[in-house]
């Protein structure tokens, strides 16, 4: 039966008999789905294994410099670390004392003292911390023929190997202050 036929006699149906109804109604039954059939399809659509992804280079290379990026952070963070320990470390050993001015011009140390020699950083010292520090770790005698140089504050560092002769010329290169080294004994100008 068609359509058409359909809304007809749906809106007219007093005109149609019992059997004419009862054909129509036949004619409108819609199949019902297989469930079973279907729900097996469902599921084999969602649950199908899943491949695994393969990483582009893009993404490996954004990978490394992650790692690189995170490595150089670790080691900067850590190198710093260590820097501020051994600046403190320094800082205490170079402290000024309460002493007077005449024992701040050390006397000779031995020649012992070459082998424990260490890296030294001073920030913002002044130059009689260092000089102390200077005589302490090379055994030389200091006089300061400027007594306005005591207060002067450098920011200076040697390694452990360095000579006498490289820190005073470092030293030199400040134009307030002029170093010289004779027979054992450092004069401040």
């Amino acid at each position: 039966m068609k359509k058409e036929d359909r809304i007809r006699m749906l809106l007219n149906m007093e005109r149609y008999n019992e059997e004419q109804l009862e054909q129509m109604l036949e004619d409108t039954n819609i199949p019902t789905p297989d469930t079973e059939k279907e729900w097996q399809r469902f599921q084999a659509r969602t649950k199908a294994p899943k491949q695994k992804q393969r990483r582009t280079p893009m993404q490996w290379a954004a990978m490394l410099i992650a790692i690189a990026a995170i490595s150089g952070i670790s080691y900067a963070a850590i190198h710093h670390f260590v820097l501020s320990e051994t600046a403190k470390e320094n800082t205490a050993v170079a402290s000024p004392s309460l002493a007077t001015d005449s024992t701040r011009q050390a006397a000779p140390v031995t020649e012992a003292t070459d082998s424990v020699r260490q890296t030294r950083n001073f920030n913002n010292v002044q130059l009689a911390e260092i000089m102390n520090q200077i005589s302490k770790d090379f055994g030389v005698k200091v006089i300061f023929a400027n007594e306005k140089a005591r207060t002067i504050r450098l920011y200076l560092s040697w390694e452990a190997d360095d000579t006498i002769l490289e820190i005073i010329n470092r030293i030199n290169h400040f134009e307030k202050v002029h170093l010289t080294l004779s027979d054992e004994t450092i004069t401040i100008d």
